[in-house]
């Protein structure tokens, strides 16, 4: 619902990913594979949504660093408040249409 609005680009698909999967940490091959995206692709915009504080590592296991959203972050807010608001609106009309 997320995309439909803000519109369907690589870095969008990887923050809707990060918003439905939140309080949860990822490697980069998850985070490709759940955006259906190939990692080179990912290893293009990551570096950008990293440095803009959108995404933020959280640990290390092993070789491997993990990401997660960075909720604290302005933008982040902002969509998860949208995110709530289209949810809203969405089962508002799933109940006109029961009743």
């Amino acid at each position: 619902m997320l995309l439909e609005v803000i519109g369907n680009t690589v870095e969008n698909r990887i923050i809707d990913f990060l918003i439905e999967g939140r309080g949860l940490d990822y490697t980069k091959k998850d985070i490709a594979d759940g955006c259906e995206i190939s990692r080179p692709t990912l290893y293009k915009v990551f570096p950008k949504l990293v440095k803009e504080g959108i995404i933020k590592p959280t640990r290390t296991i092993g070789r491997v660093q993990l990401y997660t959203l960075n909720t604290e972050n302005e933008k982040v807010k902002a969509l998860l408040k949208l995110e709530e608001f289209l949810l809203k609106k969405s089962f508002e009309e799933i109940l006109k249409m029961l009743l």
